[in-house]
């Protein structure tokens, strides 16, 4: 309940906005969930060319038939996929690391893999529904249970129907089945599995004429398998340091395993911790090392490093025998867990268009899930070998800092959004309100009754009011992205009637780094956001 109320907190941001309008369609036409246009980067495009799998828009459009769009209610309504996630990671640590599940789930739970990441966005009910269909498939197999063998393979359909990033579910599962010796149970579950996620695509092509599954895998393709291949070896490092930041509970936990001395264990810890206030604090411009290299890229992607050493070399730990030789110890939970994390990875990248934090959820938490049961199985065998309490604290801390940050960063776009209504009702408007941005501030302005700018295709008349971002010279990632330069109107074409900024003096942003880019949280030059209101005096076409 703590990580849904923290949710609650948070503005819309990012691509809550995408999943907002498409709930709206689907509550208004809940059997044409594609069929229509919205405004998303530069200009109006086809629902179908957005990628939106049906689950969450349609559990979004329930909970908007039942009490509107209040934003608040509706990331209440998600709590669900929250607690399927909870219970998930609690039965799984419970089956593979006994002992630990009291400790462990908070630090997973309120890491920065989970706290920030929730929104109203399709990661966590991805990874809430794939966890929850791998715990039931166990059961079912251990159990040889049918019935609960399909219904795994369904809710492992809907977590692919939620993200396709759940393609890692049916993997799993068949990866158990193999481990386990369950192949028939394990072929059923994935059976059902393609059953659900086949039915919905062969739906739409016979409604659409197309899959939305295949529109986007055709649309991402392109070049040949050399490009693919190198696309992918660039995804490593800035996914790695995505792992810097939301494993660094795995991480500790699987140092705390290992038999690493306590100063150097200690020392690793008090360096990160200093190297992350560094990274919250500092302005950017202090952190490059030269124009295109920042120092807080490199502490991000080497803690990443360090944090899958740490649980790789538990995973060694629990897989080999040292004594009187190298042999591999025949423990088919062991295995089922290394081999889990080595899939994650590999879809991390090969399912991953672009870096971002949310691309790691999965990674970050089996890699706790691994961890945990080294911590458990070396507990028991030595029982003064216990993880240090600070362990957890510092995990847990990282997730609420990172989840305060990313709350704080999120506001700029409400706040500059209403300022900027504000100074318009205050000119007693008589013509249009339009607006170029993107993500939370789109949400906010359209609230406001404005309506999107689109370059060399609008014309804004003598008379109306545009509010456009104003980015400052280098800035590296400006927000709200809009898809295309902002060109802002000559003073003999409109008047300026209002600025609106919005500026704290702590440095840490994660919109949209922690979305998509390189560092999941970096420091800024320039004020957060600031927008600017034009009354126009003549016709104007934004070039």
């Amino acid at each position: 309940m703590l990580v849904t109320l923290a949710n609650v907190a948070k503005p819309v941001t990012v691509d809550d906005t995408a999943y907002l309008l498409f709930a709206r369609q689907i509550a208004s036409n809940p059997a044409d969930p594609y069929g229509f246009s919205m405004f998303w980067w530069a200009e109006p495009d086809p629902a179908m060319a957005v990628l939106c799998p049906p689950v969450v828009p349609y559990w979004l459009a329930l909970g908007t038939a039942l009490f509107g769009e209040h934003i608040a209610l509706l990331k209440l309504w998600l709590f669900p996929f929250v607690w399927a996630l909870a219970w998930a990671l609690h039965a799984l640590l419970v089956r593979f690391a006994r002992g630990t599940e009291h400790a462990v789930l908070p630090l997973l739970m309120l890491s920065a893999a989970v706290l920030p990441t929730v929104n109203l966005m399709l990661d966590v009910p991805a990874v809430a529904l794939a966890l929850a269909s791998v715990e039931l498939f166990i059961r079912a197999a251990a159990r040889r249970n049918v019935a609960l063998t399909v219904l795994a393979g369904v809710i492992a359909g809907l977590a692919m129907q939620t993200k396709y990033s759940a393609f890692v579910a049916p993997t799993v599962i068949a990866w158990f089945g193999i481990t386990h010796r369950r192949f028939a149970l394990a072929s059923l579950a994935v059976g059902a599995c393609v059953t659900v996620f086949g039915g919905w695509e062969l739906w739409l092509a016979q409604k659409y004429g197309q899959s939305h599954f295949a529109f986007h895998a055709s649309s991402s393709g392109g070049g040949g398998l050399r490009e693919f291949v190198q696309s992918k070896l660039n995804l490593i490092a800035p996914l790695g340091g995505y792992v810097g930041c939301l494993a660094v509970g795995a991480g500790l936990l699987a140092g705390s395993a290992l038999r690493v001395p306590r100063r150097w264990f200690v020392g690793v810890a008090v360096v990160w911790c200093v190297g992350f206030v560094l990274a919250a604090t500092l302005p950017r411009r202090w952190t490059m090392l030269n124009a295109d290299v920042s120092a807080i890229t490199a502490f991000w992607q080497f803690g990443g490093a360090v944090w899958l050493a740490a649980v790789a070399a538990c995973a060694g730990a629990l897989l080999f025998r040292v004594r009187k030789g190298l042999s591999i110890r025949a423990n088919a939970g062991t295995l089922f867990v290394v081999g889990w994390l080595v899939i994650e990875v590999v879809a991390a990248l090969g399912l991953t268009p672009f870096p971002a934090a949310r691309r790691v959820i999965g990674v970050a938490l089996v890699m706790g899930l691994l961890a945990a049961r080294a911590a458990s199985r070396i507990s028991r065998a030595r029982p003064e070998r216990q993880a240090p309490p600070w362990v957890f604290a510092v995990g847990i801390a990282v997730g609420v800092l990172v989840a305060a940050f990313d709350t704080l960063d999120a506001f700029p776009e409400k706040v500059c959004a209403e300022g900027a209504a504000e100074f318009v009702r205050g000119g007693a408007p008589s013509g249009q309100v339009w607006y170029v941005g993107h993500w939370g501030f789109q949400y906010y302005c359209e609230r406001e009754g404005m309506k999107p700018l689109i370059a060399k295709q609008t014309v804004a008349r003598a008379g109306d009011y545009v509010v456009l971002p104003v980015y400052p010279d280098g800035d590296w990632f400006p927000r709200p992205y809009a898809g295309f330069d902002v060109t802002h109107p000559s003073a003999w074409v409109a008047e300026v009637i209002g600025e609106v900024e919005c500026d704290d003096r702590l440095s840490a942003k994660t919109v949209p780094n922690f979305y998509c880019g390189v560092d999941p949280v970096s420091g800024r030059d320039a004020p957060r956001l600031r927008v600017r209101v034009y009354r126009l005096k003549s016709d104007w076409v934004m070039r």
